[in-house]
């Protein structure tokens, strides 16, 4: 029966130290097994992937220092539908619930790179540009429908000077992608570990994103997370339009 539903796959559990952050990435970790087994390890290839994209008007910028990087790329035109079944099943194996291919496409490279992604509903923006902040004293409700007070130090991800997600924990509600998502903009960022477990903690608001960003992520993880969802996004999500890629610092 298992062998039917495709649940019948090998397992192995590997209990990692507080030092072995690297291993929330399962390409890391599919390499440190192939290691230890003295086994070939054969990953998809996908670097360059997001090195396209026609001119954008989009800008990023941080006025803090806990996000001393943020990438961002639009791309206008993507298909929402139901995601493969072997993607389905990768995220349920990860205790994810499938959304549809676009959320789907983040979660997973999430889970493969260690490299959390937010992705934005481009209609539901009032301006092609993001500016992280740490600075507001404001009420912003997330993607859980909770409201959180937020409060000086807290990473905030703002357009045209409001809040739209709470930077490296939670998206918000105001920009979810749903069944009538026209057009994505893509964050990959990197966030201070010390501020984002901070606000997790206070906020008692533990997530894939900020478990993995109250942990220092291997530097080049942004750069590797846009090429693989790139890629996704052009072969399971009909990804069209598509811009250059924006950073914050050169």
């Amino acid at each position: 029966v298992l062998g039917y539903l495709g649940l019948d796959d090998v397992i192995l559990d590997v209990g990692l130290t507080p030092n072995r952050n690297d291993c929330l990435a399962a390409f890391a970790m599919a390499k440190e097994t192939a290691a230890v087994l003295n086994k070939e390890v054969t990953l998809p290839s996908y670097e360059g992937s997001a090195n396209v994209g026609e001119k954008t008007n989009l800008k990023v910028s941080s006025l803090t220092e806990k996000c001393p990087l943020y990438l961002g790329k639009i791309i206008r035109e993507v298909t929402i539908k139901e995601s493969p079944k072997w993607m389905k099943e990768l995220l349920m194996s990860s205790n994810i619930k499938s959304i549809n291919n676009v959320v789907d496409i983040s979660n997973l490279v999430m889970l493969e790179t260690g490299q959390p992604l937010h992705f934005f509903d481009l209609a539901k923006l009032e301006k092609e540009e993001i500016i992280v902040r740490d600075d507001l004293t404001c009420e912003y409700t997330a993607l859980d429908e909770v409201t959180y007070n937020i409060e000086p130090g807290d990473i905030m991800i703002t357009v045209n000077g409001k809040p739209t997600a709470i930077g490296g924990i939670m998206g918000g509600d105001d920009s979810k992608i749903d069944e009538n998502t026209k057009g994505i903009l893509i964050e990959a960022a990197e966030f201070n570990s010390v501020s984002i477990r901070n606000s997790a903690r206070k906020f008692n608001l533990s997530t894939d994103a900020s478990i993995r960003n109250a942990k220092n992520i291997e530097p080049n993880a942004p750069y590797a997370a846009m090429d693989r969802a790139v890629q996704l996004l052009i072969e399971y999500a009909d990804a069209k339009g598509i811009e250059e890629t924006v950073a914050n610092k050169e």
